[in-house]
C-alpha cells in the first residue's frame, strides 16, 4: 500500500480531500497543516526542477509557520509565487542562527531543561533545506556557546536535545531588542491622494490585523520641525514599512534610518513603480502590490515572517 505524500516535502503526510473536491487538506508533521488545489500541483512541479534547485523547502517554512499560528494556508497555482515573494527568508548562516535561536527561547519554558529539537521535521522553522541544514545550524550555534547540548549527546542523532547558555539568553535579548517591543509601526509612504485607499485598505488594516498601531507622519500634530518628529516617532516604532511608490527622497531616509536602528524594515512598492527603485535598494525583497487587497495579504504574510513568535491579537 502506498502512503499519501506531503506535496511539499515528500514526507508522509495525511491528504484528504476538501469539501470543494478540487483541494488537499493536508497535515504534515514537516509542514504543518495546510490547503492546496489540485491545479497547484504542476507548478509545484516546476519549483521541485528549478535550476537552482528544488524551492519546495521555502513553501514548507512558509505552511509550516502559519500552521503553527492557526492560519493555515490555502496553495494556488496563482499565489504560489506571491507567497514566496512576501516570505522574509534568511539569507545567510547568522541570519538562521538568529531565527533558530529566537525558536529555541520561545519553547524553552525551564531554564535548567533540555529542550527536544526534531531537526527532521522542525527545520521549515528556519528556512532550512532539510534536517542536516538545520543540525548544522544548532551545530554552530552549540560552538559558538550559545546553545549546549546534553553531555552525552551525539551530533548527527536526532531529536537533539539543548538549552540555551546564559551567554545565549544574552544573545536572545539583543535580539529582541533589536526587534522592539514597541506596538508602533511607521510607515514611510508618499502622501499623494492616489494611495489613500492602499493605506486605509491595505496598510492600515495589515498593521492592526498583527498587532501594530500603524502611524503615518502627515496625521500628526506637532510644534517645531517635521525632520525632529520623523526621527523621534522611528525611534519608538518597533516596525517600519518603506513604501517607495512614488520613488520618494523621504521614504529613502526613513528607510536607512530605521535600518540602522538595527529595525525590522519592510519594503513595499506598487507594481506599477518598481522599475523606478534605486538599485540601492533593489537588494530588498520588496512586496510588489497591484491593489490594497493584494497590499493586505502579502503585509499581514510578510510580517509575521519577518517577525517570528509575535503574538497576534
Amino acid at each position: 500500500m502506498t502512503l499519501p505524500l506531503c506535496p511539499l516535502c515528500d514526507g508522509v503526510a495525511d491528504l484528504r480531500s476538501s469539501e470543494s473536491i478540487l483541494a488537499y487538506r493536508v497535515t504534515c508533521g514537516t509542514c504543518g497543516r495546510y490547503k492546496i488545489l489540485h491545479v497547484a500541483q504542476s507548478t509545484l512541479r516546476e519549483l521541485s526542477n528549478n535550476k537552482i534547485g528544488d524551492q519546495r523547502y521555502l513553501l514548507s517554512g512558509l505552511t509550516r509557520q502559519a500552521s503553527d499560528l492557526e492560519r493555515p494556508l490555502t496553495i494556488r497555482s496563482d499565489n504560489i509565487h506571491s507567497l514566496l515573494e512576501s516570505a522574509a527568508i534568511p539569507r545567510s548562516l547568522p541570519e538562521q542562527m538568529d531565527r533558530a535561536l529566537l525558536t529555541i527561547s520561545q519553547q524553552q519554558k525551564r531554564l535548567d531543561r533540555y529542550l527536544e529539537v526534531d531537526v527532521g521535521k522542525d527545520y521549515p522553522l528556519i528556512f532550512a533545506r532539510d534536517g542536516e541544514e538545520f543540525g548544522y545550524v544548532l551545530e554552530m550555534l552549540a560552538k559558538r556557546g550559545w546553545l549546549e547540548p546534553p553531555e552525552d549527546a551525539t551530533f548527527g542523532d536526532p531529536p537533539h536535545s539543548y538549552r540555551l547558555t546564559p551567554e545565549g539568553w544574552q544573545a536572545v535579548e539583543q535580539l529582541r531588542r533589536t526587534q522592539r517591543d514597541s506596538d508602533q509601526a511607521f510607515v514611510a509612504m508618499w502622501f499623494d491622494p492616489n494611495l489613500n485607499q492602499a493605506w486605509e485598505e491595505g496598510f492600515k488594516p495589515a498593521l492592526e490585523a498583527t498587532g501594530f498601531t500603524p502611524l503615518r507622519v502627515d496625521s500628526l500634530e506637532y510644534n517645531g520641525k517635521i525632520d525632529d518628529r520623523i526621527v523621534a516617532e522611528i525611534r519608538r516604532s518597533g516596525l517600519l514599512v518603506a513604501d517607495f511608490t512614488g520613488n520618494r527622497g523621504g521614504v529613502y531616509f526613513e528607510a536607512g534610518f530605521a535600518r540602522g536602528l538595527g529595525m525590522p524594515v519592510i519594503h513595499t512598492c506598487r507594481d506599477t513603480h518598481i522599475d523606478a527603485v534605486h538599485l540601492d535598494t533593489r537588494q530588498y525583497n520588496h512586496i510588489v502590490w497591484a491593489n490594497p487587497e493584494d497590499l493586505k495579504q502579502k503585509l499581514i504574510n510578510r510580517i509575521e515572517a519577518t517577525i517570528p513568535g509575535r503574538a497576534l491579537p
